[in-house]
């Protein structure tokens, strides 16, 4: 009576709990909460209003934005019965028995091996003859708090199974792919896939469903005596070995041979003995009764009447009545389902979060992701504030979120700066209608990044750039003022082959919020050495860009960082503004001796203007390139940069390029050097311009002269071992 007292009185406070949480979760969403904008702000409003709490809105809207297909309805599992509070959940899905025997059977178990040790129940050591212990409710929280697994991966097992339309065959011989179901033919002639798609399509329940749900039970190889047809004779060795699990004659247990179980329907019991008997004395006496006059018997004695009539049992017992979901299939909670709590297809506890992973991994091996997808995902009154944490901290790789088995980075300089680890980033930016959006950056993902796709208002995806190095544009096609979001997502070098790259697939990379302005008139103005012009000019009017009356003038550098020569024909669709750009390089005189520990170099110089190579550096739209030859063999460099100067009332940019090692034999060899630049305008037209020299004798210079002349100079001062390797150079005696 105490025990029966104190369920009671848990069952009344849950009571009082449930009237605490009663209320709509959208009552407690202010606009503060809503960390979205525009469309996406308007979506997430829409799920919170439905009832999803804020964390499950935030986590949803993003998935949305990956994938625009997929939707998602809350199951209010509290407020259609409000006893049914969270922690009113865990307590029931965690007793020992369902029918008041203590220690009859545990509803949520663990492997036995030590990897999931954490998930142990604290005080239940009991070993079941199913070779799994209880778990703890810390464990079964963790499974079944949804917010865990609202990712790409594990909302499988929230996927709505009556939906049964547009399943393709290929999609369900993915998950038939490397298992006895791949090749193996069935009595009626028909491969698994298409006797799953057939099935299907006639119950209404989801083929692919149905090719997991018989992957997960049976396994790869399907050894087990359930579906081999020679179960009974399996019983007889196993009532020989133990013939304390009843009282069984030979005849009785070798007349269940000749019937199947495929997806081990009321396949349970404690032990072997018990789980095999109870699969096939159903499949022989029950199987499936409105089949009974078609079949001759109701009986399952083939494999493709157990996969139909075992198809049946799961529509009438479970999608059917309100179990639509991998996840209600494990956690029977919704209260209009009959058996809440126990009535449920498993015992392992991590059987729905596994099983969503086989789903996942049919639709993602075969384009199916963007697919239209609804999930019927519960929400419980009472929830913790933070989702219920994993009792192994991601140690039991097998077990923890999809999220955890990878890492990604986007980084993005054009057209923004911004950066982030595992999660997009979200910003406001701004566009002129008929512009082209240069998005420039990289994106980096743990199993590499296949290509990067972009999406206008959740229309079609389109390919920005293949691999994960950003240097592509985006038009704006939109011609009003409006409002709009641009996403942007990568697709990870998936493979559903490799343990390592196949839980994800799809990441959302960036979220931008884009207000169109579409002015009637715009303002261009031109700046060089002359002073500034301005022009007012209607949208879409053509312009040429005019000449510059400076010598060194090669283009001219946008607001919008284009740069093209004067002469050229554009079409602004936004204010801009144009400068000058004057390319003014020049040879410096001479050479110099430069040393090393070992080595001696000589060390021809030139000057750039700082403005130019500044300007045309920052949008790679310059090549420097400084050549010599010895002797009439040319070698080319690439100069290096050294330091600012200002000379001639101007700031100069210096390089220098250094020749190949210089040693006693060869101090009499002639170097001359030359330096030059490629142009490269934004219209992929080129020109290339050599430095101006003074004269002829400065490009060219030998070792020896210039250790002479180092040494003639009275004023300079050299260390001393400087000055000893001048004088080996210059051929002093």
């Amino acid at each position: 009576m105490k025990q029966k007292r104190n369920r009671t009185a848990r069952r009344v406070l849950a009571c009082l709990l449930a009237c605490l949480f009663a209320f709509p979760a959208s009552l407690f969403v202010t606009a503060e909460d809503n960390p979205f904008e525009g469309d996406a702000a308007a979506y997430y409003l829409t799920l919170t209003e439905q009832g999803f709490p804020a964390d499950y809105a935030r986590s949803l809207t993003e998935l949305h934005l990956l994938h625009p297909t997929w939707s998602f309805t809350p199951l209010l599992i509290t407020e259609t019965e409000s006893t049914y509070t969270w922690d009113y959940v865990i307590a029931q899905e965690n007793v020992l028995d369902h029918a008041g025997e203590a220690n009859e059977a545990a509803n949520n178990t663990i492997s036995s091996s030590d990897t999931y040790a954490a998930y142990r129940h604290p005080t239940n050591e009991r070993l079941y003859d199913s070779g799994k212990y209880q778990v703890s409710d810390e464990a079964l929280s963790y499974f079944m708090d949804p917010r865990n697994f609202l990712n790409e991966t594990d909302i499988f097992q929230f996927l709505d199974l009556s939906a049964y339309e547009s399943v393709s065959i290929e999609a369900v011989e993915s998950v038939l792919a490397g298992t006895f179901m791949e090749t193996r033919m069935l009595e009626n002639g028909k491969s698994f896939a298409e006797y799953f798609l057939e099935v299907g399509a006639e119950l209404k329940v989801n083929p692919i469903f149905l090719a997991v749900k018989a992957r997960q039970e049976q396994g790869v190889g399907g050894t087990s005596p359930i579906i081999s047809g020679t179960c009974g004779t399996s019983l007889q060795t196993l009532y020989e070995a133990d013939p304390s699990v009843g009282e069984y004659t030979e005849g009785e247990l070798l007349a269940l041979n000749g019937y199947y179980n495929l997806f081990n329907v009321k396949a349970n019991g404690n032990g072997h003995f018990s789980i095999y008997y109870n699969a096939m004395t159903y499949a022989r006496d029950t199987g499936t009764a409105t089949m009974a006059e078609a079949w001759g018997s109701p009986s399952w004695d083939t494999l493709w009447k157990s996969l139909y009539g075992g198809a049946a049992f799961i529509k009438k017992n479970y999608v059917s009545d309100y179990v639509t979901t991998i996840y209600l299939q494990k956690f029977n909670v919704d209260s209009r389902a009959y058996g809440n709590f126990w009535k449920q297809y498993m015992q392992n506890v991590s059987g729905a979060f596994s099983e969503a992973r086989t789903f996942y991994t049919s639709f993602a091996s075969t384009g199916m992701l963007d697919s239209a997808c609804t999930f019927l995902i519960p929400v419980y009154g009472g929830m913790p504030d933070a989702p219920s944490p994993d009792p192994a901290h991601g140690e039991c790789r097998a077990l923890v979120a999809a999220p955890l088995r990878y890492t990604s980075h986007a980084e993005l300089s054009l057209p923004l700066s911004a950066s982030t680890d595992g999660a997009p980033i979200y910003r406001t930016i701004t566009a002129n209608r008929g512009e082209e959006l240069q998005f420039t950056g990289s994106i980096e993902h743990s199993y590499g990044v296949d290509r990067m796709e972009y999406s206008w208002d959740g229309g079609a995806w389109q390919t920005l750039c293949e691999g994960g190095a950003l240097n592509a544009k985006i038009p704006v096609n939109h011609t009003s003022a409006s409002s709009h979001i641009l996403t942007v997502r990568g697709i990870a070098a998936y493979d559903p082959e490799d343990g390592t790259k196949k839980n994800n697939y799809a990441f959302l990379c960036a979220v931008l919020y884009v207000e169109i302005k579409a002015p009637d008139v715009l303002t261009v103005t031109f700046t060089d050495a002359d002073g500034t012009d301005t022009e007012i000019v209607p949208w879409g009017t053509q312009i040429t860009l005019p000449d510059s009356s400076d010598k060194c003038f090669i283009g001219w550098l946008a607001s919008d960082n284009t740069f093209l020569p004067a002469g050229t024909t554009v079409k602004p669709v936004k204010d801009l503004s144009y400068r000058a750009i004057c390319l003014d390089m020049r040879q410096l005189v001479g050479a110099s001796l430069v040393f090393d520990e070992e080595h001696a170099h000589l060390r021809f110089s030139a000057a750039i203007l700082d403005d130019a190579y500044t300007a045309l550096s920052a949008i790679s739209a310059l090549e420097l390139y400084a050549s010599y030859s010895a002797n009439g063999v040319p070698t080319l460099k690439t100069p290096i940069a050294r330091e600012k100067v200002f000379a001639h009332g101007k700031l100069w940019q210096t390089l220098y390029a250094d020749t190949s090692e210089i040693s006693v034999s060869n101090t009499d060899t002639e170097y001359t050097a030359r330096f030059s630049a490629t142009v490269v305008y934004s219209d992929g037209t080129r020109i290339t311009l050599s430095a101006s020299t003074p004269n002829t004798d400065a490009l060219t210079r030998c070792a020896r002269e210039v250790a002479n002349a180092a040494l003639l100079d009275t004023d300079a001062q050299y260390p001393q071992k400087i000055h000893d390797r001048l004088v080996i150079l210059a051929g002093v005696r």
